[in-house]
């Protein structure tokens, strides 16, 4: 080759790198978390809209096993810019690691406190800084029954736990049967009955107390714990107040735990359970009418200087700061991005999604009880170790079992809660 078609080469390889590396990247989030089926479906919608609003391209990652995926990535130097977390837990241990962006850089704030109350933020922080933007929840510690069959049996819906229990107890006295439970969940059974017991415990000593207990502060052993768990067992251990004795509430899938209370004539009269078993038990009785024959109140308080609302979730953290995460992180925030969920009967924590955006008027008291919520707590099991949570799933099933083995249960967790946590 001569030199001058050497240096014509030469010069077209630098030429071509210059115009290569001028070529501006493709505008790109990526995005993990568990979401399949229809949720996968209602979130692929939210990002064609932002999509075709921004141009900003957004891949999303689905995997049941998101803490494994996630430690691996993050060990990997090769984290998604944006996770859907479904357990707080996971976010706590990585803000502590340093490993997310405070989202109070990369969210304007004071437009999201006009759409979010303080306790969602509060929630979403640790030690101070803001890491997780809630996005989509069930409200925890609902009572559903038929209003129908309360009228025609002159029952009325009690406004304090004695009254709960009065009601629960005049049932029994007529031969009938209170509640209906069911915990059996596969590998995750027990979890209902954790439910149950923090509901139970936030009424008895409130959000601070409730706080300790998870963030392993407060024995199991304790009278508080011990307390919970014997109001819990009062219903759940007692075979003339549940559906089917012990056994039914060990047996029955908690999908499928409600269809005592509504068939007809009703088996029991009232079932425990999250804000999403109201789109079950319309799958189940598709000619239930959401209000007069579908219904719902809140736990009744315990003690009443604490009121709380328990929430499970899903919670949005940031692990990259670039002008796409914060754009796709203010959409996410927005009305009209949670509107999207909100008509699939997710209760949304933004308090400006409309009303009309909730399909039936459950979905719309389910969304006012939220947003006008003073203060809201997270499932306590699901802020717990990993091992800690499924120890306690576990015991709860031992305890419906054989309610003598209270005092060892307790103890065989209070012995892990004092590894757990180091």
């Amino acid at each position: 080759m001569s030199k001058f078609l050497l240096l014509v080469s030469i010069a077209a390889v630098l030429i071509l790198g210059i115009f290569t590396g001028c070529q501006p990247e493709q505008q790109k989030v990526t995005v993990l978390g568990v979401w399949g089926g229809s949720e996968l479906d209602v979130f692929n919608k939210i990002i064609k809209a932002f999509q075709d609003k921004t141009g900003i391209t957004v891949e999303f990652e689905s995997t049941r096993d998101i803490n494994t995926v996630m430690v691996s990535r993050l060990q990997a130097g090769n984290p998604p810019d944006i996770a859907i977390l479904p357990q707080l837990s996971l976010l706590v241990d990585m803000a502590k690691q340093k490993k997310l962006q405070d989202l109070s850089t990369l969210l304007d704030m004071n437009e999201l406190k006009k759409s979010y109350s303080q306790s969602w933020i509060d929630l979403g922080s640790v030690n101070g800084k803001f890491y997780g933007l809630f996005f989509k929840t069930a409200i925890k510690g609902l009572v559903y029954y038929d209003p129908e069959v309360f009228k025609k049996e002159g029952l009325s819906v009690p406004k304090t736990w004695d009254e709960l229990m009065a009601l629960s107890h005049k049932l029994v006295a007529e031969g009938k049967t209170p509640w209906a439970i069911g915990i059996e969940s596969g590998s995750a059974t027990g979890w209902p009955a954790t439910d149950w017991i923090e509901n139970i415990f936030v009424r008895l000593y409130g959000a601070q107390k409730y706080r300790d207990w998870y963030e392993g502060k407060l024995a199991w052993t304790s009278d508080e714990v011990k307390k919970a768990w014997q109001l819990f067992g009062d219903i759940a251990t007692n075979n003339k107040m549940v559906y089917g004795g012990r056994n039914g509430v060990l047996s029955t899938s908690f999908q499928n735990a409600g269809d005592p209370v509504f068939s007809s004539p009703p088996k029991a009269y009232m079932l425990q359970q999250a804000s999403f078993m109201a789109g079950m038990l319309k799958d189940h009785f598709p000619d239930l009418k959401p209000i007069t024959q579908l219904n719902f109140f809140i736990l009744p308080p315990i003690n009443p200087q604490y009121s709380a609302v328990e929430i499970g979730g899903d919670v949005l953290a940031a692990f990259k700061s670039t002008p796409e995460v914060k754009s796709f992180l203010t959409y996410l925030a927005s009305a009209d991005a949670q509107a999207y969920f909100a008509k699939t009967g997710a209760t949304m924590p933004n308090k400006n999604v409309p009303q009309s955006a909730y399909e039936t008027e459950i979905d719309k008291r389910f969304a006012k009880i939220l947003t006008s919520a003073n203060t809201i707590v997270f499932d306590a099991s699901d802020m717990m170790p990993s091992e800690v949570n499924s120890q306690f799933w576990s015991a709860t099933v031992s305890y419906i079992q054989d309610p003598t083995k209270l005092d060892e249960l307790l103890g065989k967790l209070e012995n892990l809660r004092k590894t757990a946590y180091k």
